[in-house]
């Protein structure tokens, strides 16, 4: 018994130092795509954190001019608000479509549109359509955004 949980643990420890190499061997743009996967993830689940973990401090969007704690505040009053009468669900997801990324050392920009869905009807509609201009910069936990551009391509902002 002792002897098959031994072998279970070094098979779990050879598994999470394996998965630790394979990301840390990744290139900037698989970790950048990864950041953008991971806050599209925490909006369609409406959890703040992932989408939090893809901003640096400083964040702030040029357009709108709004700051981290803005969007945050923001996203919060979307998750409580926009919920489907009829299943209390959240009422939109988000795909996000990655066009370009380049990176210049410890600086990245990365261009992409983020389509937000209705989901409350029978389907799923188009809500709001933006293309979205993203300043990275690396720093000791990684990839995070600085800074954002956006235009609406169509629709209205969520509310």
């Amino acid at each position: 018994m002792k002897r098959a949980v031994l072998i279970l643990a070094i098979a779990a420890a050879l598994f999470l130092a394996g998965r630790a190499i394979v990301r840390g061997l990744a290139s900037d743009e698989t970790k950048i795509r990864r950041v953008v996967a991971h806050m599209a993830e925490g909006f369609d689940r409406t959890r703040m954190d992932p989408i939090l973990d893809g901003l640096t401090r400083d964040f702030e969007d040029e357009t709108s001019a709004a700051t981290r704690q803005e969007l945050r505040e923001a996203l919060a009053y979307l998750f409580f608000e926009a919920v489907d009468e009829h299943t209390k669900r959240f009422a939109y997801r988000v795909d996000v479509e990655i066009g370009r990324i380049a990176v210049d050392g410890t600086n990245a920009e990365c261009e992409l549109d983020a389509r937000f869905l209705d989901v409350r009807a029978a389907g799923e509609s188009p809500a709001w359509e933006i293309a979205v201009t993203a300043s990275f910069t690396r720093g000791d936990d990684g990839w995070r955004i600085r800074r954002t551009k956006h235009a609406t391509k169509s629709g209205e902002r969520l509310r």
